[in-house]
């Protein structure tokens, strides 16, 4: 092998060597730039999250304390009609603003506002029955339990 030959072998390796380089220096810029593209959408998804999870949060807390005023209502004056009505109504407003606050919350199936219906119709019922007559209150202990469990589900995320 004569001297040019080798000089022109080693030349063709070099060439080689650098259009693999440039190839692999690519990939890398192209997953750089994947991952770029990629982060930011993740972190806004997890941070729009993170804001459902707040407000639906901080609307059970208010419909916790707004269900403790009726429970509270009828065991020290329960034969003030006008007063119970205004705690069911007061309640009523802070049921629909947890089940919209809630709906597209990260909620687990037993405790997203869907699957919950039934408590929400029975409420209605026992607001309807304290028109006339004292209302068990079982509704106000089954939504003190989905409140405890919508809470706890949430916060453990």
């Amino acid at each position: 092998m004569t001297n040019e030959e080798a000089e022109g072998a080693a030349v063709k390796k070099w060439k080689t060597l650098l259009e693999n380089l440039n190839f692999v220096v690519a990939l890398i810029g192209l997953a750089i730039a994947l991952v770029a593209f990629w982060l930011p959408i993740r972190m806004d998804r997890q941070a729009q999250e993170r804001e459902r999870s707040r407000t639906c949060v901080e609307a059970v807390i208010d419909f916790r304390a707004s269900l403790k005023t009726i429970e509270t209502g009828y065991t020290t004056a329960p034969d003030q009609v006008p007063d119970r009505m205004a705690d069911w109504d007061a309640g009523k407003m802070e049921a629909e603003r947890t089940r919209v606050s809630c709906l597209d919350a990260p909620l687990v199936a037993p405790n997203s506002i869907r699957e919950s219906e039934a408590l929400w119709e029975q409420y209605d019922t026992e607001r309807n029955t304290a028109q006339e007559d004292t209302p068990p209150l079982d509704v106000i202990k089954a939504l003190r339990s989905w409140t405890l469990a919508v809470i706890s589900d949430l916060t453990r995320r």
